[in-house]
């Protein structure tokens, strides 16, 4: 079987790393903090939680360049985060990668498709909805807290593609259930799961809460509902529509979530930079675009995010989004 190189080993690759591994993948591993990277070259993919895997990757290295050295590679999974894009893709174009190679982007927000196929052409890159979740413990082992079946991929552009359901298959035999979708259904869903990490991520990362705590407290039960309305709302005006009942199966899920911080809380506790302005940022961006004024829920939370970056000095005053301004 080829091998794969997983780009960003957070929970996201981890996670993904131990169970291609498990199933007789050969994975190469990118991890650039040399604490992460050892973590993983001492105990591997160190998964518990909702499943219990440890298996040791090929090998983890600290640059694409020796990534690329790597024959024969099938597919490269891009799970760092959505801002670390404008850093990992200008890397990647200095060096030669397998033509009929795939590019997956396994991240979070609207859009990052889009921007990783700016640099590689879109008919390489498809997309992962992923519907899985975990933290790293500060001993390196990843908690997967859920797994809500099926994943989805589907390709970052209508016109001929070049990426294969291969993808899709060496998912469903590594155990991680995934369906391949069209490019319309895939932008679709990744807006849905973007409007339900907007309504507790920001929110438990500015208040300090878990996502459990978040929806028991009925002020912030109430915020989380307005921020799926809001979401919900601009969605429709760019042709998504889920459904009657969507909203009361969005705060089901949301009940599900867990008594544990989301991914941006984390973030901020690290004083790293922070997904905010492809989840709720995007969806302020656009609900502006079509002169939407009902979005200021997200509009508060983006902007009290931004503002703890620029207190934990990961962005400056003068990075501060336009849509937060004007």
């Amino acid at each position: 079987m080829q091998p794969v190189g997983i780009v960003g080993l957070g929970p996201v690759g981890t996670i993904l790393g131990a169970y291609l591994v498990r199933s007789g993948v050969k994975v190469y591993g990118v991890e650039p903090n040399a604490t992460r990277a050892e973590q993983i070259r001492q105990d591997g993919f160190f998964v518990r939680g909702f499943t219990q895997i440890q298996e040791h990757p090929e090998a983890v290295v600290s640059s694409l360049g020796e990534l690329a050295k790597v024959k024969d590679l099938i597919a490269v999974f891009l799970c760092t985060k959505t801002w670390a894009i404008r850093t990992v893709m200008p890397e990647f174009m200095k060096h030669e990668w397998p033509q009929d190679m795939r590019i997956a982007a396994f991240m979070n927000g609207i859009g990052p498709e889009d921007e990783v196929g700016d640099y590689v052409g879109r008919e390489r890159v498809c997309r992962g909805i992923v519907n899985y979740a975990g933290n790293v413990s500060e001993a390196g082992w990843v908690n997967m807290n859920w797994f809500h079946p099926p994943n989805q991929i589907g390709p970052a552009t209508e016109r001929e593609t070049t990426w294969s359901p291969e993808v899709v298959e060496l998912l469903n035999n590594a155990g991680l259930e995934t369906i391949q979708v069209d490019h319309y259904a895939m932008k679709r869903e990744a807006f849905f799961k973007t409007i339900l990490n907007s309504a507790l991520n920001a929110l438990c990362a500015a208040h300090g809460l878990t996502m459990a705590e978040a929806m028991r407290l009925k002020h912030t039960r109430r915020s989380a509902r307005r921020l799926l309305r809001e979401g919900l709302s601009v969605a429709g005006l760019v042709g998504y529509h889920y459904g009657e009942d969507t909203l009361d199966r969005c705060l089901q899920y949301l009940e599900g979530g867990g008594d544990h911080y989301p991914s941006m809380w984390f973030d901020l506790k690290s004083k790293n930079p922070t997904e905010i302005e492809y989840i709720n940022g995007k969806i302020v961006k656009i609900g502006r675009m079509f002169n939407i004024m009902d979005v200021d829920v997200n509009q508060f939370f983006t902007s009290a995010i931004v503002t703890q970056e620029i207190k934990n000095g990961t962005r400056t005053e003068d990075e501060i989004p336009d849509y937060l301004i004007g």
